[in-house]
C-alpha cells in the first residue's frame, strides 16, 4: 500500500461504491464501457491525462490490470473505456501469463518473407520460438506476428537464450500502440476462453 495514495479514502469509497452497483447488473457479457456519473468524471478530470488508470482483478493464482480512458461524447457525457488488460500469473514474483498455443504462429520478416520461426508460447513481453531453418536465428529482428483472422503485430525481438536444439526464448516489444493492443486482445481472448473450457466440459 502507497503511503501517499493517489485518491484520498473518500474518492476511493465512492468509485468502489459505483463500480458495485455496476456488477449487481446482470448481464451475460461485460461491458467494455462503464456509465459513470458527473462527480467520477470530475474526480478523473482533475487527475489530468498524463495519469495512467486501470482496473485491477485479483484470484490466487493470477493478477488482471485494465487500463482506463476517460471519454467524452459530442454531448459533453463522460464514460471510463476499458481496454484489454495485461495478465499476470501469481507466484513467488508476478510474471506475464503465458500462453501455449495449441498451433503454432507463424512470423514474417520486415520484408514479410517466412523468418523461419515459429511462435509457441506467447505472452505480452516474451516468446518462445521454434526456428526451423539450419544453424541460428538472429538475435535482434524485427518481426510480424501473424495471428488468426489474419491479424498482425509488428514487433522487435531480442533472443534471451537457447532452450533446446530448436526452441529459443525471445523478449518482445511491439511497435505501435495498436500492435499492443491488438496482443493483448488476442492474448485476453484466449484467456477467457480457457477458462471457460471447464464449465464447457462439465
Amino acid at each position: 500500500m502507497q503511503s501517499d495514495p493517489l485518491l484520498t479514502q473518500d474518492e476511493l469509497d465512492f468509485i468502489q461504491q459505483l463500480l458495485s452497483q455496476t456488477t449487481r447488473q446482470h448481464h451475460r457479457s461485460a461491458p467494455s464501457e462503464l456509465a459513470i456519473g458527473e462527480r467520477l468524471s470530475e474526480l478523473l478530470s482533475r487527475l489530468g491525462d498524463e495519469k495512467q488508470l486501470s482496473l485491477d482483478t485479483h484470484s490466487d493464482d493470477e493478477h488482471l490490470s485494465f487500463p482506463l480512458r476517460l471519454i467524452q461524447d459530442d454531448q459533453r457525457h463522460s464514460r471510463l473505456e476499458l481496454g484489454a488488460p495485461l495478465i499476470f500469473e501469481n507466484g513467488v514474483n508476478e510474471r506475464p501469463w503465458r500462453l501455449a498455443l495449441s498451433s503454432p504462429l507463424p512470423l514474417l520478416d520486415s520484408a514479410e518473407r517466412p523468418s523461419g520461426l515459429q511462435a509457441v508460447e506467447l505472452s505480452n513481453n516474451g516468446m518462445l520460438v521454434q526456428y526451423g531453418k539450419s544453424g541460428s536465428p538472429a538475435k535482434d529482428q524485427l518481426l510480424q506476428l501473424i495471428l488468426p483472422q489474419q491479424r498482425r503485430v509488428q514487433l522487435r525481438a531480442r533472443l534471451v537464450r537457447r532452450v533446446s536444439q530448436s526452441h529459443y526464448a525471445y523478449s518482445l516489444q511491439t511497435l505501435h500502440s495498436e500492435d499492443e493492443q491488438t496482443l493483448r486482445q488476442y492474448l485476453f481472448d484466449e484467456h477467457s476462453n480457457r477458462q471457460r473450457e471447464p464449465e464447457a466440459v462439465g
